[in-house]
């Protein structure tokens, strides 16, 4: 009898350890989203929608298997924005929840494989990586990738330890997901193949059916756009080729190492954790070379998606930058604060908690500074996109068909979802022609509509008692024939 209540008093400790946890993580979690959020939302107050998400907004109108880019970013716009409001904070929602969802799921992955100092230590540290905040103010293809490549490591990892088939069959559908979010993740299907192949029990896990079912299901979920791509996908291969830059060997090999370089960079601050701890020889060699199984597939799953793209650039010259890492950052944590080997103190710890608080509040507070800068902004039509497309005269859900100059009207499908660009049709519908007031070349196609009348407005952004410098911009609007 007291084996049994020694047993009840323990497995009640590990559930209030596990739920307090959860609470610690959740509030943690929403500190983060907040605050950032917060932060777009002032700093980018005296701008509208970034263009990226007029492009998204035009596939979302039109959901097909494939467009310039893969799906996906196009099907959670629709869907999310068939819940929200067509507005800027939906829009920075959107990308926060994104980003914090990763975080969630890293959290998971974390603390499968790290005791609870370790993990927090690791999930502190992303937080201060730029392409968590920063760089994550929009939601785009770069963005869309992170929770899918973060969950796809964690099931893998399961399903390498477990050989359970609930776990392979995740592990191939996210990696599917991560592919149809934006074809650089390819190189993430790349260090799972070369992953199956490394570590303890590689025999144990191909005699198993996890390698087999994993391999099904993701081809289950991208046949439908391989199709597409195969048939249709002109756009998306024309994206594609547009990438080579046709340099030397010499100049590939700078922007292999210009890419690698910059990858390290964005996780300088993870980096500096790292030395904070002052590890110590075995620490550093247990590191590069872990004597841990899963550490050493994890260590395989980080570095092959990165080292990849620079050799493959030595070869087929393109357009490589470290920013499109978004997603690849999940498993970093576990390469570099893993081991055993490695003290991790609590104290260390609270310390990396609060560089997080501060490294969220911080721009938080200088957040109206930023948005004053952004009065003056190179793009300097996003500011007039919103009042722009309020002065067409056409509500969210009316047709238009948008022509003039296209750096101005690239901006505007975000909020006149039913737009379309201007041809020529041959019956009436409504127009809407957008000029800078002194660009001749431009006016020229609205002067064919004799019928409409240009309108000249003049636009000043205002922010915080400041003023950006004015811009006049002519528009012709109304039910015109081009033939008329």
């Amino acid at each position: 009898m007291s084996d049994f209540k020694a047993t009840a008093v323990a497995q009640g400790q590990i559930l209030a350890r596990t739920e307090s946890e959860r609470l610690f993580i959740g509030f943690f979690l929403f500190a983060f989203a907040a605050c950032w959020l917060a932060f777009d939302i002032i700093s980018k107050g005296p701008l509208g929608a970034h263009f990226d998400l007029s492009e998204m907004s035009i596939w979302a109108e039109h959901l097909a298997l494939g467009y310039k880019h893969p799906p996906l970013s196009g099907w959670i716009f629709a869907a999310w924005f068939s819940l929200f409001p067509r507005t800027v904070w939906a829009a920075d929602l959107l990308a926060v929840c994104t980003v914090t969802v990763t975080l969630a799921i890293t959290w998971r992955l974390l603390r499968d494989h790290m005791d609870f100092n370790r993990s927090v230590l690791g999930l502190a540290s992303l937080t201060l990586v730029p392409l968590y905040t920063f760089h994550a103010a929009k939601f785009n293809a770069n963005l869309v990738m992170m929770p899918f490549w973060a969950a796809c490591s964690l099931f893998y990892l399961r399903a390498r330890i477990g050989f359970r088939i609930k776990d392979a069959a995740l592990a191939g559908i996210f990696l599917a997901l991560a592919f149809l979010g934006k074809y650089w993740a390819i190189y993430l299907v790349i260090g799972v193949a070369t992953a199956c192949f490394t570590g303890p029990k590689v025999i144990q896990f191909w005699k198993s059916p996890s390698p087999y079912i994993m391999a099904s299901c993701s081809l289950i979920v991208v046949t439908p756009h391989l199709l597409w791509l195969l048939y249709s996908g002109g756009k998306a291969i024309g994206y594609v080729e547009a990438l080579d830059t046709h340099e030397e060997f010499a100049a590939s090999l700078l922007r292999s190492i210009h890419f690698l370089v910059g990858a390290v960079a964005y996780v300088i601050v993870p980096l500096l954790l790292y030395g904070t701890l002052r590890p110590g020889r075995l620490a550093i060699s247990d590191t590069l070379h872990p004597e841990c199984s899963i550490r050493k597939i994890a260590l395989v799953l980080l570095t092959v998606p990165l080292i990849v793209p620079a050799i493959i650039n030595l070869h087929y010259a393109h357009r490589l930058t470290a920013l499109w890492t978004f997603p690849n950052w999940s498993l970093l944590p576990i390469v570099l604060y893993g081991s055993p080997k490695l003290i991790v103190s609590t104290l260390r710890c609270r310390h990396a908690l609060l560089a997080a608080l501060a490294g969220a509040i911080a721009p938080l507070v200088f957040s109206p500074l930023v948005g004053i800068h952004n009065l003056s902004s190179k793009e300097i039509h996003r500011a007039h996109w919103q009042q722009i497309s309020e002065e067409l005269g056409v509500t969210a859900r009316g047709e238009i068909h948008l022509g003039g100059d296209p750096e101005i009207t690239k901006g505007l499908y975000f909020y006149l979802p039913h737009a379309k660009p201007l041809q020529r049709p041959d019956q009436d519908v409504r127009i809407g022609i957008v000029c800078l007031k002194n660009d001749v070349s431009c006016k020229a196609l609205g002067d064919e509509i004799n019928s409409l009348r240009w309108k000249t407005i003049t636009l000043r952004q205002a922010f915080l008692g400041f003023k950006g410098p004015p811009i006049t911009y002519q528009i012709k609007a109304g039910s015109r024939n081009l033939s008329d």
